[in-house]
């Protein structure tokens, strides 16, 4: 199993390669890795709070790791409107990938993927900002 840095790591190669695929104009790419970029931050910061995936699949799903980002907003008081905010964001992603991945990726726009680049870019830098911070 990966440690949380680790999946910090990927997190940020993530937020990376939408970057560039946002600026290549491959929208569904772009949204595809804004959204891994969001979960792989979550699943970091469930790693270092002592959470394990899923036992009967070992790994981390996409509903699983939704499921424990708010219980993990009712458990972190001093940033729980932000950590609101960032659920929001994680949940549009969430929506939205499918589409990227295995649907009509023409629904969507650049103002709208410039959007969900953004969304998954604030998830990240808070996940990160609960760890500097101590929260975590």
């Amino acid at each position: 199993m990966l440690t949380w840095q680790q999946w910090m790591n990927k997190s940020q190669a993530s937020m990376t390669a939408a970057r560039n695929s946002l600026m290549a104009e491959d929208l569904a790419a772009a949204v595809s890795r804004a959204y891994f970029a969001a979960f792989q931050a979550v699943t970091g910061i469930l790693i270092k709070r002592g959470d394990k995936p899923n036992p009967a699949t070992g790994n981390w799903g996409h509903t699983g790791t939704q499921n424990q980002f708010t219980v993990l907003i009712r458990q972190i008081r001093s940033k729980q409107r932000r950590l609101r905010q960032a659920r929001q964001h994680f949940r549009n992603l969430y929506l939205a990938r499918p589409y990227a991945d295995y649907g009509d990726d023409s629904i969507f726009t650049t103002n709208t993927v410039e959007q969900l680049v953004r969304q998954a870019g604030q998830v990240v830098s808070l996940m990160q900002r609960l760890i500097e911070d101590g929260d975590i």
